[in-house]
């Protein structure tokens, strides 16, 4: 069973029953966000998992006590042109057009907040269809 200590993920061995250590990573892999966990015990046993999506559940908790969540912001009077533009983007995955909406409005208010790498990929998609977004990188908790 996995479990989290600070930014570490600790699972048991596979070959020795001792206690491996991980460190959960995102990144942009071809314009989407993929995930891997690194695991490696004292006795030289390593394991990668990796694969397409964000990271999730005790992976994703760990990733965010490093790295802090990474908020992307759009200044509404800057972007009132483009804010059709930018609610086809917030729909991309599949929301619904009330769920865009509210989004738009966060994006306009405090921001989104994500991952650093679920963050980049939406200001690289937003600036794509002509918005101007500011990054702001996240603090470790």
């Amino acid at each position: 069973m996995r479990r989290r200590e600070g930014d570490v993920l600790l699972a048991p061995c596979a070959r020795c029953g001792g206690t491996s250590r991980g460190r959960p990573e995102e990144s942009i892999v071809h314009g989407r966000v993929e995930s891997s966990v690194w695991m490696r015990c004292d006795c030289g046993a390593e394991s990668v998992a990796c694969g397409p999506g964000p990271l999730t559940g005790i992976a994703r908790e760990a990733y965010l006590a490093r790295v802090g969540l990474a908020r992307v912001h759009a200044d509404p009077g800057v972007n009132r042109a483009a804010r059709v533009r930018l609610l086809a983007v917030l729909r991309q995955e599949g929301t619904t057009i009330a769920e865009a909406v509210d989004a738009y409005a966060r994006l306009t208010g405090e921001g989104i907040a994500g991952t650093p790498a679920e963050v980049q990929l939406l200001a690289d998609r937003l600036a794509a269809a002509g918005a101007t977004v500011t990054v702001a990188a996240g603090t470790p908790s």
